[in-house]
């Protein structure tokens, strides 16, 4: 990967500010809502989207960040948002979300004893962030695909 991904410091200490249920006009009226870069998709990835994209930055705009940390995924602890490198760079199971027409892929990775799901969309040109949540069961949504030609089987060891 190019750049490390990096939530910037500032949505953190933004988001430290604000309470959470705070209605989403008033997140969206206070921060900042263009998008902004906070990482880079690894090639060997691009092609698990349905339209592979030709630029691999992933973005997301601090509002959107911060209304989702507070108001959809406050179990996330802050620690993990910071590791979006990690998740990236290796993750144990690539299921496609092709439900609806979308053009998603959602990454799974094990963060201190706790499976996480990135979700990432292609809206061409750019790939944006959509979510980042805890999953509640070993392997999530069963019924999508796999990106690999193998069977989808979690890589994780049950504690």
């Amino acid at each position: 990967m190019a750049a490390v991904a990096a939530i910037p410091e500032r949505w953190f200490a933004d988001k430290a500010t604000l309470a959470p249920g705070i209605a989403k006009a008033e997140i969206y009226h206070a921060l900042p809502t263009g998008h902004r870069p906070i990482g880079e998709l690894p090639a060997a990835l691009a092609s698990a989207f349905k339209t592979p994209p030709t630029d691999l930055t992933i973005y997301v705009g601090e509002a959107y960040f911060v209304d989702h940390c507070l108001n959809h995924h406050p179990d996330v602890p802050d620690a993990v948002y910071r590791r979006l490198d990690e998740i990236l760079a290796a993750p144990e199971e690539v299921i496609l979300d092709r439900r609806e027409g979308r053009d998603a892929i959602i990454l799974s990775k094990t963060i201190d004893s706790r499976l996480y799901l990135l979700v990432l969309r292609h809206y061409p040109p750019q790939i944006v962030y959509k979510t980042l949540f805890p999953a509640d069961k070993e392997r999530p949504y069963p019924a999508l695909p796999c990106w690999r030609a193998t069977p989808c089987q979690p890589t994780r060891q049950t504690p």
